[in-house]
Order: C-alpha cells, then sequence, then structure tokens
C-alpha cells in the first residue's frame, strides 16, 4: 500500500510540473484570476485548459453561461413556466465552478458570500450555490476576454442598494400622497 501511495504521489508531482511548464506563459491570467474567492491556483490552471484564452468562441458571458449549464432552464409555454432545469446536467466547466463557488462563500466579507445567503433564503442552497457559480463565470469571462482585473464589491454591497431602493419608494409614495420628505440631520 505505501508503495502505491508514494507511486500516486510521484505522478501527481509530474503531472503539476508538467502543468506548470504548459501554463507558464499565462501566468498574469492565472493571478488575475487567482484574486477571485474561491479560486487558487489549481482551479485556476482547470479553468484555462477548459475553456482556454482567448473565448473567441463565446460572444458574450451569457454564452458562456450557458454553454456551461449555469443557466437557469426557459421552458415556457403559453405565459406558464413549465420547468427551470437547466439543459446541461454535467460538464467539467461547470463542476470546477461549483466547487470554486462552495469555496468563494466561505470568504468572509465578501460579495459572493452576502449574496449566497440572500438567495439561500429563497431558493434554498443548491440552487443558491449555482447562481453564485454563474456570476463567478461572468467574472471569469471578463478577466479573460477584456483583460479586467476583479474587485470584489463588498458586503455591504447588497444593504446599499436595498436601502437606496427603499428610499426611492417611500420618497415616490410621499409624493403621491402629497407630501415632500426632508432628510434629517443628525
Amino acid at each position: 500500500m505505501m508503495e502505491i501511495i508514494t507511486n500516486f504521489e510521484q505522478k501527481i508531482t509530474e503531472i503539476t510540473k508538467r502543468l506548470n511548464s504548459l501554463t507558464a506563459g499565462h501566468q498574469n491570467l492565472l493571478d488575475r484570476l487567482d484574486e477571485i474567492p474561491g479560486i487558487n491556483k489549481k482551479s485556476a490552471q482547470s479553468i484555462v485548459s477548459e475553456i482556454g484564452v482567448i473565448l473567441d468562441d463565446f460572444i458574450c458571458m451569457a454564452a458562456l453561461a450557458s454553454w456551461a449549464g449555469l443557466c437557469p432552464g426557459n421552458n415556457e409555454s403559453a405565459g406558464k413556466r413549465k420547468s427551470g432545469r437547466s439543459s446541461v446536467r454535467s460538464h467539467p466547466f461547470k463542476t470546477i465552478l461549483i466547487e470554486v463557488a462552495w469555496a468563494a462563500i466561505k470568504k468572509k466579507g465578501s460579495y459572493y458570500r452576502a449574496k449566497y445567503f440572500k438567495l439561500k433564503a429563497r431558493r434554498g442552497a443548491k440552487k443558491a450555490i449555482v447562481a453564485i457559480a454563474h456570476r463567478i463565470s461572468k467574472a471569469i469571462y471578463n478577466i479573460i476576454k477584456h483583460g479586467a482585473t476583479f474587485k470584489d464589491l463588498g458586503e455591504d454591497y447588497l444593504t446599499t442598494q436595498t436601502k437606496q431602493r427603499a428610499i426611492k419608494n417611500i420618497k415616490n409614495r410621499a409624493k403621491q400622497l402629497g407630501y415632500k420628505l426632508v432628510p434629517c440631520m443628525n
């Protein structure tokens, strides 16, 4: 058994060296992908090996997410929603992104964590994690296609959006009733 374990460890180191030599020319891209919460060097290498470094096959972010099977299904007939299942059941890129999404929600103070818990309350854990993987795929698309760098919006991003929307709704409702709201100065 120990011989088998050492044999496997040697093969793992050989494969890792080979993978590092193949991705050495794209180290800048791998470093930018590594900035996304949940993505480390190995997962960045896996992502690049699955989708490439050019992304000419995908016309937009939605095309990449749909190809990976991360978009919700849209089976609608006569105005009735029939099924929300995605068409692609198992795809290696989808598997990688789901694993990355589980890791991303563990980082405290990140946008993905806040969004996950907001979605989990309404839709459930598994649908929420697929939604987070979908958002991560959009970030990956922008990083690879446009050369952007990742910027985490932060945990407070959703609460500030909700607060601003609520204030706007209250102002509109007060205006309809004939009142004018004045902000208080504390």
